[in-house]
């Protein structure tokens, strides 16, 4: 079969290749993969930035993808050839405090499907069964591989309370920025997406296709915008520490911060501000079985539209939707491979 492979550890040692299909184990499904998205850490992961020296390789990227069962080891229970399936992403022990308390996401032991085990930018992938959700007959089953990263930002979203007529601010006009303005809107608050003039090429208007309000923050800035109309609710999606630093020092006494993005690098941070203005701090990592069976069902209802946000490429274009995603071209790429 065909699949996209880090090679090396050096930038951009990636390659289509041709590579033995994999057999599934006894509690494995073998999947024949409809899509596969592209996320944050695979462009990481694919420029051999810092922090990710931890990689395996080789290995086949991609962890947010979605497929059909094929095949079945002697022990799976669950999922027959025929069904439609999401790959939970992050992949826990399933037996420690954690696990068992549905916290995968933060299992010590757990295992990054595309960074530390073959993932889905591939023809096929071979998936323990206990890291599957069923998809819905409603949902394109390609469109579906939007499901991780709006887990992700359900998962975000859920570290607060959001209530009708509250104002929130978010950071970051990525897939997973997005995605929680789009929900935060959806329960009633208003929200203004912050982007920067970079941003104004694609994911801005894309924003507002999505009928959300933005904001360029290089044309106004975050002091003058909450001064002149103070917001509840910051989430900074966008890993810039300015962005961060700037949350702290410009909202509101009584204000709530939601970070779930990842940063490249530390900052200074004045903690008494935040502590005089009572500031409440959540942090979101990542998201568990839960949240994709809420994002499954959002997507599958017609709640909120999200079709504006994948651009689709065949698998043998991975290099050209990698290119596509660094520069900031499209939304969300999502490889599909051909058959």
């Amino acid at each position: 079969m065909k699949g996209f492979v880090k090679y090396g550890d050096q930038p951009h040692a990636g390659i289509i290749q041709h590579v033995g299909q994999p057999e599934p184990g006894a509690h494995e499904v073998l999947v024949k993969v409809a899509g596969c998205g592209i996320c944050g850490s695979d462009l990481h992961a694919y420029r051999a930035d810092a922090g990710y020296e931890w990689v395996r390789i080789p290995v086949i990227l991609g962890h947010e993808f979605t497929g059909t069962v094929v095949a079945a080891g002697p022990a799976v229970e669950r999922y027959r050839p025929g069904d439609r399936v999401v790959v939970i992403g992050i992949q826990g022990c399933l037996d420690c405090d954690r696990c068992r308390g549905g916290r995968t996401n933060l299992c010590k032991a757990r295992k990054v499907i595309g960074l530390d085990l073959d993932g889905g930018m591939a023809e096929y992938a071979a998936v323990n069964e206990a890291y599957l959700v069923t998809v819905p007959d409603a949902l394109d089953l390609t469109f579906a591989a939007l499901t991780e990263p709006l887990s992700v930002a359900v998962h975000a979203m859920d570290r607060v309370r959001i209530r009708p007529g509250q104002k929130v601010v978010v950071t970051g006009p990525g897939p997973i920025g997005m995605m929680c303005a789009v929900l935060t809107k959806a329960a009633g608050a208003e929200v203004v997406l912050a982007g920067t003039g970079a941003d104004e090429l694609v994911r801005l208007p894309v924003a507002r296709e999505l009928g959300l309000t933005t904001m360029n923050v290089e044309s106004r800035h975050f002091s003058t915008v909450l001064q002149e109309d103070p917001h509840d609710i910051w989430v900074e999606a966008s890993g810039s520490t300015a962005a961060l630093q700037a949350s702290m020092e410009f909202m509101p006494k009584g204000s709530e911060i939601v970070v779930v993005a990842m940063y490249s690098s530390e900052f200074g941070w004045f903690p008494t501000t935040s502590v005089r203005a009572e500031h409440t701090y959540y942090f979101s990592f990542a998201s568990s079985f839960e949240d994709y069976q809420y994002a499954l069902g959002l997507l599958a209802s017609g709640k909120i539209q999200l079709e504006s946000l994948a651009s689709y490429y065949p698998l043998d274009r991975a290099h050209e939707a990698f290119e596509a995603a660094e520069k900031g071209f499209v939304v969300k790429p999502v490889l599909v491979p051909e058959g």
